[in-house]
């Protein structure tokens, strides 16, 4: 778990190496392909440079320094300030403002006539750590110079002074005219707090509103006693059917009859009782006595004498209880409309003294206003007769000078432009150009893989490139054709293993024939039977690479007349047979398409396992897009540095009208300092096994 941090940090850092890697090697790529486009630009700088300092008259230069001072607070209030987070930036900017520049150079011409007028350049500037303006002017004549920075100065300081006079006169004459209007509103509400008070009497308003207050909560809780008297009342029953929450047995009508004052009910819930209580004893009696027994006989007459007795009075206080009720609805509708008439007496009332408060409060603000306005405008009177600036001269003008053409600094920089210039144009041209460089050029635009990368390697003095050797010394090389060799046993084709194999090229001079010998030659180092056909009728020399003549080859084969086993050679390399191209014939594309052709490759099939064909160029001619569709698999030859992407698609999309697509890239002739072979120069293992 701990390496996982270190891993990943070491792969980030590796990363970053490569991209670096790639970075230089395209870099180095570009210079000495374009180095001359680089080497114009730095000219042509020195010279523009150079014409420019030449063509410069003599140039006087003159100083001088303006200080920001303190000022004297006098006291709080509205005053002309500035805003400090940017003061510096804002000062230089309006001493170079073309207001100030215009009104320096009015007035040295009108002090100076005899003076030769010029229009110097001035700059302006922020000592470091403190509160100072350097200012230079540089012109044609020193004496104008001069004295037009002195000017810049004064013009300065006096532009200064009228925007400070304009703010504060239009900022006394905003506060005059706000001053006569709140004294003309203070007035006003003074007159309408008079008015007020002449139509009505605030000592009665005031009594009156508590009074009516007071009077108001009487009446509503009497009000609401007899409202719940009239309430109690409903609920009562004397038929015996009362509200569920009532129960005559415990009593509780003599209780609702007491808080509704009605005492004139009592004799007729106490008969009632009475009634109840004679039945109870009959019931009691008829359980032994009969019933012509003279004490059930009397009781008998009891009960029905009883019961008209609590009729008449139940007749009674049904009556009295409905009078009562009316009456007390009488005295809840007359206290309705005693308590509406005193809520507006109430509210007029109150009305009347909140617009009393809000007219007196309204009239405090405005005072509190006018008295703001007026210590304002005697704070703005006192800062127009103090002169407050914060920034004076503190060096004037210093005698103008002689300022060379720095010849030296600004060749400096007309080479830096020219070098930047030039490094945008190679930049350019590397956007515009699109030539295969490395691997991820290829994996970015095309499906097939790159089955190997062929690094750079020097050719003999006859400008061949020595064929691969059993123990050769070129380990990279040697490495590089062993990768294709175990990319192709280890293809499959649409039918299964390849054995005839074609290689072949967008353009001549990328390298193809240069491969296909160097592959057959490693296949053949794996014990396998092998034979390379050369078939570029056209252009074909691969028999110089292995010492073989050129006749009879191929073409002869084709037309007739010669057998297979005559022109098939022998090589020095054991295991490896070789067909030569041949003499050029006249129709070679028909030839490649023949049957003899067919029966040629079945032939070679049955002898060998690995048959490799050597194509002519696939724009250059149309006998490879054609033959290359007569063999399992087609291997794509791309030099680095040299053939472009829109070749390579065109190859591609002319042998996909042939049926034919491509199994695999073959990157040739691949600087080892570039980024394809990074890993190689960091961990150079070849290196290493050599010193053991």
């Amino acid at each position: 778990m701990q390496l996982k941090p270190s891993m990943g940090s070491e792969n980030q850092e590796t990363d970053w190496q490569e991209r670096i890697s790639a970075y230089y090697y395209l870099a180095k790529m570009l210079l000495s392909r374009y180095w001359w486009i680089l080497l114009l630009c730095v000219a042509g700088g020195l010279g523009y440079q150079s014409w420019k300092a030449m063509s410069l008259e003599t140039v006087y230069l003159s100083h001088s320094r303006m200080v920001v001072n303190g000022r004297i607070s006098i006291q709080d209030g509205p005053a002309y300030r500035e805003e400090i987070s940017n003061f510096f930036g804002t000062q230089i900017e309006l001493m170079t403002s073309p207001a100030v520049y215009e009104r320096a150079m009015e007035r040295v011409i009108a002090l100076n006539p005899k003076l030769r007028p010029t229009r110097p350049s001035l700059t302006a500037r922020q000592q470091p750590s403190a509160s100072i303006f350097m200012l230079q002017a540089t012109g044609a004549d020193p004496d104008f110079t001069q004295k037009f920075l002195d000017a810049i100065m004064e013009e300065y300081i006096a532009f200064r002074r009228d925007m400070r006079e304009q703010t504060s006169s239009s900022t006394l004459q905003a506060i005059t005219l706000q001053l006569d209007k709140i004294e003309q509103e203070i007035n006003q509400q003074e007159n309408a707090v008079v008015d007020f008070q002449k139509e009505n009497n605030l000592v009665f308003l005031k009594e009156q509103g508590n009074t009516a207050g007071s009077y108001l909560a009487r009446l509503k809780n009497n009000q609401a006693e007899l409202k719940t008297q009239l309430l109690l009342l409903d609920g009562l029953d004397l038929n015996g059917t009362a509200d569920p929450t009532i129960s005559a047995a415990d009593g509780s009508k003599e209780d609702m009859l007491k808080l509704t004052n009605l005492d004139f009910a009592k004799d007729y819930f106490q008969t009632s009782r009475q009634l109840e209580s004679l039945k109870a004893e009959l019931s009691d009696y008829s359980q032994y006595l009969k019933p012509r027994h003279p004490k059930i006989i009397k009781l008998n007459q009891d009960i029905e004498r009883t019961n008209n007795l609590v009729q008449i009075l139940r007749a009674q206080a049904i009556a009295r209880i409905d009078e009562q009720r009316q009456l007390m609805k009488k005295q809840i509708h007359n206290l309705d409309r005693i308590i509406l008439d005193w809520e507006v007496i109430a509210l007029d009332t109150s009305r009347k003294t909140a617009e009393f408060d809000r007219m007196n409060s309204r009239l405090e603000r405005m005072r509190g206003t006018q008295l703001r306005l007026s210590e304002s405008l005697k704070s703005i009177d006192m800062n127009q007769k103090i002169d407050q600036d914060p920034v004076s001269v503190l060096d004037r003008a210093s005698t103008s000078a002689p300022i060379g053409t720095a010849l030296q600094s600004k060749l400096t920089n007309g080479a830096l432009m020219g070098f930047l210039v030039g490094v945008a144009l190679l930049v350019g041209l590397r956007m515009v150009d699109n030539r295969i460089v490395s691997t991820e050029d290829i994996k970015t635009r095309f499906e097939a893989p790159v089955l190997s990368i062929i690094p750079l390697e020097k050719r003999n003095k006859s400008g061949q490139l020595t064929l691969l050797q059993p123990k050769d010394d070129r380990h990279l090389f040697a490495e590089a054709c062993r990768t294709l060799r175990s990319s192709l046993l280890f293809m499959k084709g649409p039918n299964g293993p390849i054995s005839t194999i074609v290689v072949s090229s967008s353009i001549p001079e990328e390298g193809k024939s240069t491969i296909a010998a160097n592959l057959a030659v490693a296949l053949a180092f794996t014990s396998s039977k092998i034979i390379l056909v050369d078939t570029d009728l056209r252009r074909g020399h691969l028999c110089k690479a292995f010492g073989i003549t050129q006749h009879p080859g191929l073409s002869e084969y084709l037309i007739g007349g010669i057998t297979l086993d005559s022109v098939i050679h022998k090589t020095s390399i054991p295991d490896l047979d070789f067909i030569a191209s041949g003499e050029y014939p006249e129709r070679p594309g028909e030839l490649l398409l023949s049957n003899r052709m067919d029966g040629l490759i079945i032939e070679l099939r049955k002898r060998y396992e690995y048959v490799i064909f050597d194509s002519a160029p696939i724009l250059a001619t149309d006998d490879t897009a054609g033959f290359s569709a007569k063999a399992d698999a087609l291997l794509f030859v791309v030099r680095s540095t040299h053939t472009q992407v829109r070749q390579i698609m065109a190859s591609v999309e002319r042998l996909e009208l042939r049926g034919t697509k491509v199994q695999g890239y073959v990157l040739n002739c691949v600087d080892v300092r570039g980024s394809d072979y990074y890993y190689y120069k960091k961990y150079n293992y070849y290196s290493a096994r050599t010193k053991v």
